[in-house]
């Protein structure tokens, strides 16, 4: 059975901005996977009463309504030339929300930040998603509270003022609700200069070049990880893949451990049309007791 389509809601290698539809995405959007998504959304709002949506009092960096508060916050310093930013979600008790990829169901973020002016390229990372749900409700992302990361390269001789997003996001909890904002900040200062902090600082760490390792046939991935560290509790450790042009993958499973090498056979859930071997490169984030691990376009080889 083919699964609920998905939209890459960013990449995590910097984008250029011409083709902003999504956060950090320099590439096109795969609209039929979207439009799907949308439509199931727009039946639920229209069927389903909910609260009323508000900004904050007059502020324009936050909205808010009875199942989630987001904000938006920018730091008062550049890092290595480049603008930080943060987009914050304060979920309800009992509400979620996705990662990039959500899994077999879900709705991915999407931050156009298109309408800002004066930058180059646009990187968005997310902190490492969790699994929940079963069967076919089964998905990743977030519950509680989550911060979305923004880097936002200057273009040489102008500068960043007003930070511009239109967000669009699912949320669930006995059933999923569409929420659609537009936030603006330049303030900054020190409370704003904290949230960012934390945001980037619960992203995964970059792995090294020899911690992943990937092979695949037409079937599924092989993904052998070398974790650097010493496993600290009894949390079983967890694979998430991404790829880009229509490539979707299923939760993976855990082939061995030994000698703190994980190995995971990753099937593929959907291959692009017209696909004859596996993709030539993926994304990878790895978790284990509560630390992770991320890579981007790591190789694929293919498997003997």
């Amino acid at each position: 059975m083919q699964r609920l389509n998905r939209l890459s809601a960013a990449c995590r290698r910097p984008c250029r901005k011409p083709r902003l539809t999504v956060p950090g995405s320099g590439e096109p959007a795969d609209a039929g996977r979207l439009i799907k998504r949308l439509l199931l959304l727009a039946f639920v709002a229209a069927t389903v009463p909910t609260p009323p949506a508000s900004a904050a009092g007059s502020d324009p960096s936050v909205f808010s309504n009875g199942e989630v508060s987001l904000r938006l916050v920018r730091a008062s310093e550049p890092v290595d030339g480049a603008v930080r930013a943060a987009l914050i979600v304060d979920l309800a008790p009992g509400w979620k929300t996705y990662w990039l990829d959500p899994g077999a169901s879900g709705v991915p973020p999407q931050i156009d930040l298109s309408k800002t002016e004066g930058f180059q390229t646009i990187r968005a990372r997310f902190p490492a998603p969790h699994r929940f749900g079963e069967a076919e409700t089964r998905a990743n992302g977030y519950k509680g509270d989550v911060a979305f990361a923004l880097e936002l390269d200057v273009e040489p001789g102008e500068t960043i003022g007003t930070i511009e997003a239109s967000v669009f996001m699912g949320v669930c909890q006995d059933i999923c609700i569409p929420v659609q904002a537009t936030l603006a900040t330049s303030a900054t200062g020190p409370e704003a200069d904290t949230a960012v902090a934390q945001a980037f600082a619960a992203l995964p760490q970059e792995a090294g070049d020899e911690t992943f390792t990937v092979s695949a046939d037409a079937a599924s991935l092989r993904v052998t990880v070398a974790d650097p560290g010493p496993a600290s509790g009894s949390g079983a450790p967890d694979l998430f893949v991404t790829s880009r042009d229509g490539w979707y993958f299923d939760e993976p499973t855990q082939v061995s451990t030994q000698g703190g090498i994980s190995v995971f056979a990753v099937p593929v859930a959907e291959a692009p049309s017209g696909a004859s071997g596996p993709p030539e490169m993926v994304d990878l984030v790895y978790t284990r007791d509560g630390a992770a691990l991320e890579a981007t376009a790591v190789p694929v080889a293919p498997q003997d």
